[in-house]
């Protein structure tokens, strides 16, 4: 997801450590998501299964640092290359080696019967990131596609705040976020199979505004103590993962992870910038890995299950062993997804850095 550049004067660390945080959640609940698909079990009685909260926090994270760091570009059209430029620069490259690397692999040593059965215009879309139906995208492409597809949505749209005079963005941007929660509280119906529209207006676009928001506080410099956010923010993502086990509240994510995560994307972030907050090397590299790791967990857990399952004895039969493994290759996943961050994410971001300077 979207990295963590200079603001202000300061860089925030904890908000690194966050991205990291995230990334790791998604690994732990797509472990079990694997392990039903797989090995038809659950993986640490499924307690793990909250972690696909990790996307609700990349969205809020991914609002909060691009309203932070280009507020002051809003109605600047000159900026308008720049910041496409960056955007593009930071999501594409290592999406596009990360999924032909997969489909490579899938082909060649795998399943093909699921890329073969594929149209060119699926692929477009998916080398594009253009909204597609999530079982194509976990069936044959990326599973977390769909994610990015959100995000370079959320681009274009604040893209569209930079590229025109705010008379004129702010009233399209209104509009847009009045569909989106008009759906979201159930007035505006849409047909359910467009994927198209029930993408425009879903309601996961509100994290990315959250996101915004909690800039926006932060900027205004009226919030003196970050303390409490974090606790009320913490109570509140225990109680949303407690509530996604059990479905006391049957309420959106948005409401729970999405509102729990924006409270600590402020307090973090108001705390950092009012004292210097030592972080542990280790948890700042994991936040600077997060996207590879996020990108290619899911394949390396896949097909370490599949190659092990097909053992002549059944290594998970015992449950207390299988959760254990199921660890393993969490772990192991995460360090491949960091190796990939090293030689090949983060080449490719020095590659670009001076390229987005001139643009």
């Amino acid at each position: 997801m979207e990295t963590l550049e200079f603001m202000s004067a300061k860089r925030l660390n904890l908000i690194q450590v966050y991205r990291g945080l995230a990334a790791v959640l998604v690994v732990l609940a797509h472990t079990d998501l694997i392990y039903n698909q797989n090995l038809n079990q659950n993986f640490l009685f499924k307690i793990t299964t909250f972690g696909g909260s990790g996307v609700d926090f990349f969205f809020v994270l991914s609002g909060f640092i691009m309203f932070y760091i280009h507020q002051k570009d809003i109605g600047h059209q000159n900026q308008l290359g720049t910041f496409l430029f960056k955007r593009f620069t930071r999501i594409y490259p290592l999406y596009w080696v990360v999924l032909t690397s997969k489909i490579f692999a899938s082909f060649i040593l795998f399943d093909k019967s699921n890329i073969k059965d594929i149209g060119i215009g699926e692929f477009i879309k998916a080398f594009l990131l253009f909204p597609q139906d999530r079982q194509i995208l976990s069936s044959t492409f990326l599973g977390v596609s769909w994610t990015l597809s959100f995000e370079i949505f959320f681009y274009l749209m604040f893209a569209l705040l930079i590229a025109l005079k705010p008379q004129f963005s702010f009233p399209i941007i209104i509009a847009w976020l009045s569909g989106v929660f008009f759906h979201f509280i159930g007035i505006l119906q849409l047909p359910p199979n467009n994927i198209l529209l029930q993408f425009v207006f879903s309601e996961l676009n509100l994290e990315f505004v959250l996101g915004c928001f909690a800039a926006y506080a932060l900027l205004s410099q009226k919030i003196s103590n970050g303390i409490p956010f974090i606790y009320v923010g913490i109570f509140l993502y225990t109680l949303s993962a407690i509530d996604y086990f059990y479905k006391f509240l049957g309420v959106s994510s948005v409401m729970t992870f999405g509102i729990a995560c924006t409270l600590l994307v402020v307090g973090g972030a108001s705390l950092e910038l009012r004292k210097t907050i030592n972080v542990p090397n280790l948890l700042l590299f994991l936040g600077n890995a997060s996207y590879s790791i996020y990108l290619a967990h899911g394949f390396f857990i896949n097909q370490i299950t599949k190659v092990l399952k097909k053992l002549p004895f059944n290594i998970f039969q015992n449950l207390v062993f299988a959760d254990v493994l199921g660890f393993i290759f969490a772990i192991i996943a995460i360090i491949c997804g960091c190796l990939i961050y090293l030689y090949i994410e983060k080449p490719l971001l020095t590659f670009f850095k001076p390229k987005a300077v001139t643009t």
